[in-house]
């Protein structure tokens, strides 16, 4: 499946999805002392976990029901 137009259009949602996360998270930073921390926290997890759930789903591993990013990343293929 790497390279296929159906995991290519998975990967690009999930990065979609991940930028926003990110966007979210930066435009609440800018909300200085007022800024609620735990939401900030909270989109940054999710931006990451959907980064490398695009990842996954580009190298054709499958994606477990999890939100953990140690787990996630534990998938991933070694660095070559």
């Amino acid at each position: 499946m790497p390279g296929s137009e159906r995991a290519l259009t998975v990967v690009r949602e999930w990065v979609s999805k991940a930028g926003n996360d990110l966007k979210t998270a930066a435009h609440t930073l800018k909300l200085g002392e007022e800024c609620p921390a735990d939401t900030v926290c909270s989109h940054a997890q999710r931006c990451v976990e959907k980064y490398i759930k695009a990842m996954l789903v580009w190298k054709a591993i499958g994606l477990p029901k999890t939100h953990e990013i140690a787990e996630l990343e534990a998938l991933l293929p070694p660095r070559s």
